[in-house]
């Protein structure tokens, strides 16, 4: 998000960090639900996980005010959950929707 030199170009550097990082990656994947199943068996990494959302959503606000910070951090997360689905939303659909939140 630093590097993005506006708000389109954070909206495509998110865009494409899900589609490559997160939902073309199956490894990347399985730890991000590895990570928040750990975290609710365990609370000492609950902290850890606490400390991971808060700096993505303080990355988001460098774009964007913290509403739509917070409302593109509950969509991430649905589209996590969606790459589960045996129909996963495609990288397009992902960008259409994170355009539409921040109209």
């Amino acid at each position: 998000m630093r590097a993005a030199p506006d708000r389109q170009g954070a909206l495509e550097a998110l865009a494409g960090h899900l589609a490559r990082d997160l939902l073309g990656s199956e490894r990347g994947l399985v730890r991000v639900f590895e990570l928040y199943v750990a975290a609710a068996r365990r609370p000492a990494l609950l902290e850890v996980t606490q400390g991971w959302l808060l700096r993505s959503r303080r990355a988001l606000e460098l774009h964007f005010d913290p509403v739509t910070a917070r409302e593109l951090d509950a969509l991430i997360k649905g589209a996590l959950h969606q790459a589960l689905s045996t129909y996963p939303m495609t990288p397009e659909q992902i960008r259409h929707a994170l355009v539409r939140v921040t109209r």
